[in-house]
């Protein structure tokens, strides 16, 4: 080895060094110190006690973690099979570039700028079930039997809150639009001269071009519902009982109910499984891991 390579070798780790520092403190050691505790009887202020794997099996025994999981996953259900191809039909309508379509993908943003503390309370209003939007709409037409206390009753709860975050998919629109932006026009121009109508060229070319993209908003989208939060506490706070539960939930009511620290760290570990499932099978289903 020349003394330049070393050179270059030791400026290459130096400039390194603060990176892995940070990547150290603020990922590295918590997520050691989670999955660490998580075989321990942690309260978060006395010494951890070693349990082993009592905590994962008290988990898996417990009836309100089997309804947490359920509402998590049907959750990442809506979130691949609605939400992501929803987003993808508003990207393939505004690459037409009919006319407002600017107007139209400005208005689609608006939604995923306000904060989702923000959007639950607006949405708290709605589903009121006195003076709400909803339950108004609903008498203003005669409906008075459609009327609910949505988000207090267990046949409506879930579902109301999952409307939400359900259509605003601007996320998925961006990098779906912005791939379709990439794609050569003349793809699109030859089928056209072929007789190709527009619908078929979505089917036919784009859809099959978007596949790593498509991929790429399951994985984002299904990772991100694992750890909605803030619209379950500020509209139901997991209620009513613990009918709009999810892990992300539990784990919080654990800490902060009976500072169970151990036990809500085995349930972030679990999550954390989930999570890299979902990369997995996203990588196998939209082969995003080969290269063109």
């Amino acid at each position: 080895m020349n003394k330049n390579s070393r050179s270059t070798k030791i400026w290459i780790i130096v400039f390194l060094l603060p990176t892995a520092a940070v990547f150290c403190l603020l990922f590295a050691i918590p997520l050691g110190t989670t999955v660490v505790s998580s075989f321990t009887k942690w309260n978060g202020m006395e010494p951890m006690q070693f349990t082993g794997l009592d905590n994962y099996i008290r988990i898996f025994q417990s009836e309100d973690f089997i309804v947490a999981l359920k509402n998590t996953l049907i959750w990442a259900l809506a979130a691949a099979f609605i939400h992501v191809p929803f987003g993808v039909l508003v990207a393939l309508v505004l690459n037409r570039k009919r006319r407002g379509w600017k107007f139209t993908r400005a208005s689609f943003m608006i939604p995923n700028m306000i904060s989702k503390t923000a959007l639950a309370l607006m949405f708290t209003f709605v589903f009121k079930p006195d003076v709400g939007i909803l339950n108004s709409f609903l008498r203003a037409l005669g409906l008075d039997h459609l009327t609910h206390n949505w988000l207090q009753e267990t046949s409506t709860a879930l579902f109301s809150i999952t409307n939400i975050w359900l259509w605003y998919a601007a996320l998925v629109t961006l990098i779906t639009f912005a791939e379709l932006t990439s794609i050569s026009p003349e793809l699109a121009e030859s089928a056209r001269i072929d007789g190709a109508t527009e619908f078929q060229i979505d089917v036919k070319i784009y859809l099959p071009l978007l596949k790593r993209i498509i991929g790429t908003g399951v994985v984002i989208s299904v990772v991100g519902v694992f750890k909605e939060f803030e619209t379950i506490f500020i509209t139901t706070n997991g209620g009513p009982g613990n009918a709009t539960t999810n892990l992300a939930m539990m784990m919080y009511n654990r800490i902060m109910n009976s500072s169970q620290y151990g036990y809500a760290n085995a349930l972030g570990v679990l999550l954390l499984i989930l999570s890299i499932g979902v990369m997995f099978l996203c990588n196998k289903i939209f082969s995003m891991d080969k290269e063109d």
